[in-house]
């Protein structure tokens, strides 16, 4: 088991919120299925463990989620996190927000796609194309898969994981573009795709 990937998912996704409605002097409270703070916290990864599984194994995880609000105390302050059934709610206090707010820097490629997921009459045409250019400019592999058929709408991402490791599902109906942002392994477990 690791930290650091969860860390790092908690950073990026404040960062995200603060990059669409600004920097707020508040808690924010982040919602994830057990399945995915699993992965996040890499527990398949380490040699001789297993998968937390039923209720024991949402035990294990709240004693893997307690050892990262530990470890993440010093720069976030204290973390509480709580549970309904396999829903987790992982509760970033004041402190934890300010901090990403002042010493996380904004994503490149995410200021780029919010600029342009945002503004007036957007299309799927200038999405193709921040993608393109973003991975054009930095020598850069990207794939786009149109699965509206499936619900997910069109799918981009960078093929290497960098400097954006995410997968970015986009629809377009009558009142415009709409995006959800997955981990590779929670979009995996959607879509049953591998986009290693």
């Amino acid at each position: 088991m690791t930290t650091e990937f969860l860390r790092q998912h908690i950073f990026d996704t404040i960062k995200e919120w603060q990059m669409k409605i600004g920097s707020r002097e508040e808690s924010i409270r982040l919602y994830y299925p057990a399945a995915s703070l699993i992965k996040l916290l890499r527990f398949e990864d380490v040699a001789g463990d297993k998968k937390p599984e039923g209720e024991a194994g949402l035990g294990e995880l709240d004693g893997a989620l307690l050892i990262f609000a530990q470890d993440a105390e010093p720069l976030l302050g204290k973390i509480r996190f709580s549970r309904q059934g396999e829903r987790y709610c992982i509760e970033v206090p004041e402190k934890g927000c300010a901090y990403i707010a002042d010493a996380v820097s904004e994503p490149e490629f995410l200021k780029r796609f919010l600029s342009v997921i945002t503004a007036k009459d957007s299309t799927l045409e200038q999405i193709r194309a921040c993608f393109r250019d973003f991975a054009g400019m930095h020598e850069l592999g990207y794939t786009e898969e149109d699965r509206e058929g499936e619900g997910v709408g069109h799918v981009f991402y960078f093929s290497s994981g960098v400097p954006e490791p995410y997968i970015y599902c986009v629809e377009e109906d009558e009142f415009g573009l709409t995006y959800h942002r997955f981990t590779r392994e929670d979009y995996e477990d959607l879509s049953g795709e591998d986009t290693h």
